[in-house]
């Protein structure tokens, strides 16, 4: 075999050997982290919620009349469906909570994907919503659609400059957090709209906020996964109930 072939064949088995690492790597990079058992189970129709599949996730219904919606954006790499025991508590305090999926689970890909949700339902006043990465969105959207009627933030802070807004905001975050930097979150507090309603949720972590196990840097919860979900649903049902039925 001549030099020639012999170097060519190097340089292509060593092309191939590097595009499959990089392939192995990006799947690896972008694997999100499951939604659980529990979380599989939220998404069941029964008696009190209805839930169905749509283009652009999932929506959950309420059986009685539906006071306001709520499109929610899921944190970074996690998948949706993680979020569906809290979105299922949600609608059953009288809301139509719009679950939605986005490419890759990262929120930043498909940051107008609320417009589907909202364009289902007009006549409702409409709050956007999310966690970590999911709420930075939700912030941009709200940002730049002013039918939007409320924000719900999760263990999240805006990127954007909302301070000169006085769009009513509602700021979660769980005190046993890990994954919030705190110097980037004390960095970010300016940058709230005016009057934000800030709660820190006693026990609560980062992962908390959904059903999809330990988050790598985070801090173990001192409080069940249920009483997390029931704490974090109450807090923003008083605030929807403030902000979208009460004006």
């Amino acid at each position: 075999m001549s030099k020639y072939r012999v170097f060519w064949l190097v340089f292509f088995g060593g092309l191939l050997l590097f595009a499959g690492a990089m392939v192995w790597y990006t799947r690896q990079a972008l694997k999100p982290y499951p939604a659980n058992q529990a979380a599989q189970a939220a998404l069941q129709t029964d008696a009190q919620v209805q839930v169905r599949a749509t283009p652009y996730g999932w929506i959950f219904l309420p059986p009685g009349p539906v006071r306001g919606g709520l499109a929610f954006y899921p944190g970074g790499l996690v998948e949706p469906q993680a979020y569906a025991p809290v979105m299922r508590r949600i609608a059953q305090g009288g809301y139509r909570v719009a679950l939605l999926q986005v490419r890759f689970n990262l929120a930043v890909t498909e940051q107008g994907k609320a417009r589907q949700a909202i364009a289902e339902a007009p006549d409702l006043p409409w709050a956007v919503g999310g966690h970590s990465l999911g709420g930075v969105v939700a912030s941009n959207f709200a940002d730049s659609n002013p039918s939007v009627k409320a924000l719900v933030m999760w263990a999240a802070y805006p990127q954007n400059d909302l301070s000169s807004k006085t769009l009513p905001t509602l700021a979660l975050f769980g005190e046993k957090d890990g994954v919030i930097r705190q110097e980037q979150l004390e960095a970010s507090q300016s940058k709230f709209p005016q009057n934000t309603l800030k709660q820190t949720i006693p026990g609560l972590n980062h992962a908390g906020f959904g059903s999809y196990g330990p988050q790598r840097g985070d801090n173990p919860a001192s409080i069940t996964p249920k009483a997390g979900w029931d704490e974090i649903a109450r807090r923003t049902l008083a605030f929807l109930d403030q902000t979208l039925v009460k004006p």
